[in-house]
């Protein structure tokens, strides 16, 4: 599950993983695999392949780190949550009864804008 931490100058050390950081400074450490269900992360997090230096791509490829400055710690909070249920159900058999995701209708208008920008 996703890992909130306040503190945003701490370094994402962990292999296989991805720190996610709102603008108000809260910090989610995913699986990789997990946010990399959002092609908007998933493509700041390839290394561009055939290029003679090491910097090709985003910083972001290189520190495993994403800052989202327009999203709230709370929206940021409830996006790892669905990157985690997709990443969960996205290839369950049809047979499986697959639970609704729900969120506070608060935070509706929110989530869709940071989804939309995501891709999610």
């Amino acid at each position: 599950m996703a890992d909130a931490r306040r503190n945003e100058q701490q370094p994402n050390n962990e292999p296989g993983t991805v720190k996610l950081t709102s603008g108000d400074g809260f910090s989610f450490i995913v699986p990789k695999g997990v946010a990399e269900h959002s092609p908007t992360i998933r493509n700041m997090l390839q290394v561009s392949r055939g290029s003679s230096s090491d910097a090709a791509g985003f910083t972001e490829a290189l520190t495993n780190e994403i800052r989202f400055p327009e999203i709230k710690g709370g929206v940021l909070e409830k996006v790892c949550q669905y990157l985690i249920y997709k990443h969960r159900y996205v290839n369950s058999p049809a047979a499986e009864s697959v639970p609704e995701f729900k969120f506070d209708l608060e935070l509706v208008l929110e989530v869709l804008t940071a989804a939309d920008y995501l891709d999610c």
